[in-house]
């Protein structure tokens, strides 16, 4: 069964990683095993450190993106947005650790958690951090992350203090990486961040529908060229591209589920017209709607 993230309104992923005992956990994937073969929009109170183990994806995290290969790291601040996808329609696999701030420090009034945990957490300083593989610093992070993972899983004797010990380090490594980011007098408008969540919304709420860049403007008062502006800043698409991607991802269920035909499913995702569906899947997914579908049976079959 294909994994699928379930978020709220503003975007927060339904599900807890880890339990108020024990506030860590380690997800093992890889794209294809999504429902769509890519991360959606979300975010989550739990920072997250993930290595890529085989293949490359595209991370996008608030106005970044991230060209990450095997080996390589990245770090993602709680309550930021993010979502991942793969190059050329092809597969990556990957692990994350997440664990919630206070796994670290503990107490409220703990010295941890104000010298080494608000800076980063609060600040607007390090939505995300970018680990190299050929940096030595960054190798030993990743090389911590699993592992960390690896006692994780085997649950031997103390595991949770061995887990915990390890994660501390890695964010002594890693506090000491940023701590030239964290000096910089970097004014970011933490608006941005609900300000592109009431967009996302409002596209993902009315994306069968006849959609305007008027009504995508007026979701969050602001005009027509600061809304291009910004989005195209925050995703790197224009509120229309991200609009036509989305209708494909929700067509996809759609096709694989032999119970409608292209002009049925075109116009159940807001398409005008079967013709232009196609066009659009073809530039999205690689492939038409009919050879999409034949491939992933064909993986299904195989499995």
């Amino acid at each position: 069964m294909k994994r699928k993230i379930v978020v709220a309104s503003n975007l927060l992923e339904k599900k807890n990683y880890g339990d108020y005992t024990f506030p860590i956990d380690f997800d093992y994937n890889t794209l294809f095993a999504y429902e769509y073969g890519f991360l959606d929009y979300h975010w989550h109170y739990e920072m997250t450190f993930s290595v890529i183990l085989e293949g490359s994806m595209e991370y996008r995290v608030n106005d970044k993106i991230y060209e990450m290969k095997k080996g390589d790291g990245l770090f993602i601040n709680s309550h930021t947005l993010h979502t991942a996808k793969g190059y050329n329609n092809k597969d990556c696999a990957f692990l994350a650790l997440m664990f919630r701030p206070n796994f670290i420090f503990g107490h409220e009034e703990s010295i941890i958690k104000t010298k080494y945990i608000d800076i980063i957490e609060n600040g607007v300083q390090c939505p995300s951090f970018f680990f190299n593989s050929n940096n030595k610093t960054h190798q030993k992070i990743m090389s911590l992350v699993l592992e960390a993972n690896d006692i994780f899983q085997n649950k031997g004797p103390c595991y949770e203090l061995l887990v915990k010990s390890k994660v501390c380090e890695i964010w002594s490594l890693f506090f000491n990486e940023v701590s030239f980011i964290l000096q910089e007098d970097n004014v970011s408008n933490s608006n941005d961040v609900v300000r592109l969540s009431k967009i996302l919304n409002f596209i993902h709420s009315n994306y069968k529908n006849k959609i305007t860049l008027d009504d995508i403007s007026e979701c969050c008062n602001i005009s027509k060229s600061e809304c291009c502006r910004f989005f195209k800043k925050a995703t790197r698409q224009t509120p229309f591209e991200y609009l036509l991607n989305y209708r494909i991802k929700k067509s996809i269920p759609l096709l694989l589920s032999d119970q409608y035909n292209i002009t049925e499913i075109s116009e159940s995702v807001g398409f005008s017209n079967a013709s232009y569906y196609t066009e659009i899947f073809k530039r999205v997914m690689y492939l038409s709607p009919t050879k999409y579908k034949k491939e992933k049976l064909k993986k299904v079959e195989a499995f």
